[in-house]
């Protein structure tokens, strides 16, 4: 046999007896770790070790490709090898497997992305993933293209240079646009808000309506549509009652000093009766607290376990109707804010 044909057959075991131990050693480790994965409740591991596996095997039987078409590099003594299909090869093999790996984190890292969002609740921000998965690929195609190119020798200063120049162009032109992309990214992740919430920044409160890509709306209680951009948004003191798990609700009452003290003793116990005929209002407390100028001053104290402002509003007003039919029927004053001037006599002495 001539020793093309020896070199040649030598590569040719080495491609098929490695890329068996690739397919044997991926099976293997593919039902090994696929125990491992099926006992979790989630199955975003098992498609991960799907896109894993199936990215390492091509990437197996690529490596011995390669490693066979180095045996006929090296074997091929006889005649005088032009180096540049070698050159070609070896740079077609980097660049299916920088192709293949580029793929993988694509996949893997907007897999996770979506079940993330999902696990996490943020039904309304997987459109804006789909809407921004483009760019994500675009940008890790543009590093993989990159490494590839250095890989190769190519001088990338300039282009380097080039894309900085670029960069700042665009930062200037895009400055606006890219804040308002920046804004609405900031609010969809760091969530300060979601649609619907009730909140409060200077002295505007009402519901979120909408979160828009440079602005958001917000439907006050007189009704007309509020609108302000993030930026400014995101610069307020925002108070978030929409996540409220439990409102705790303070109030004061005064009846007149008049009131005996029988009935004073007794007002803790009626008010605590009225909240707890109004669930889910949960009473606290109530006590006497001071003497005012014109009033005998008692504070209570009671829970609302939802963040709802409306079931807030509602028991308030249900509570303070009952508290009003209380104090009329056991004949307690309420005390507003009076002066009473007290007038002294003297009776003038005959001399």
């Amino acid at each position: 046999m001539t020793t093309f044909g020896v070199t040649f057959l030598t590569a040719a075991i080495q491609f098929v007896g490695g890329s068996a131990v690739v397919w044997l050693v991926t099976m293997l480790l593919g039902r090994f770790l696929g125990r491992i994965t099926r006992r979790t409740a989630s199955s975003t591991d098992d498609t991960v070790l799907r896109l894993v596996l199936g990215t390492i095997a091509p990437l197996g039987y690529l490596a011995m490709f390669f490693w066979g078409w180095q045996t006929v590099v090296r074997g091929w003594d006889g005649l005088q090898f032009d180096q540049g299909p070698h050159r070609f090869v070896s740079a077609a093999v980097f660049l299916v497997a920088i192709l293949l790996v580029v793929r993988l984190v694509n996949r893997t890292l907007l897999l996770l992305l979506n079940r993330s969002m999902l696990r996490l609740g943020r039904h309304e921000q997987l459109a804006t993933l789909e809407g921004l998965a483009p760019m994500i690929r675009t940008i890790i195609w543009i590093i993989g293209l990159l490494v590839f190119f250095q890989n190769q020798g190519v001088e990338l200063g300039a282009v380097y240079a080039s894309l900085a120049g670029a960069g700042i162009g665009l930062g200037l032109a895009l400055r606006g646009p890219f804040t308002n992309v920046i804004n609405y990214i900031t609010i969809l992740l760091d969530e300060p808000f979601h649609i619907g919430d009730f909140i409060v920044f200077g002295d505007v409160l009402g519901p979120v309506e909408r979160v828009g890509l440079r602005s958001s709306i917000i439907r006050s209680l007189s009704g007309e549509r509020i609108v302000i951009s993030n930026e400014e948004l995101l610069t307020q003191t925002i108070r978030n009652f929409g996540d409220l798990p439990r409102r705790r609700v303070a109030h004061t009452i005064g009846v007149v000093y008049q009131t005996p003290v029988e009935q004073v003793a007794a007002i803790p116990e009626l008010v605590a009766r009225v909240v707890n005929a109004h669930p889910p209002a949960e009473f606290d407390r109530c006590h006497f607290t001071g003497f005012a100028d014109s009033a005998l001053e008692f504070e209570f104290v009671f829970f609302v376990p939802d963040g709802d402002m409306v079931l807030y509003l509602d028991l308030q007003q249900k509570i303070n109707l009952g508290i009003l039919r209380r104090f009329e029927e056991q004949a307690i004053a309420f005390a507003y804010p009076t002066q009473t001037l007290y007038l002294e006599r003297a009776t003038a002495q005959a001399a």
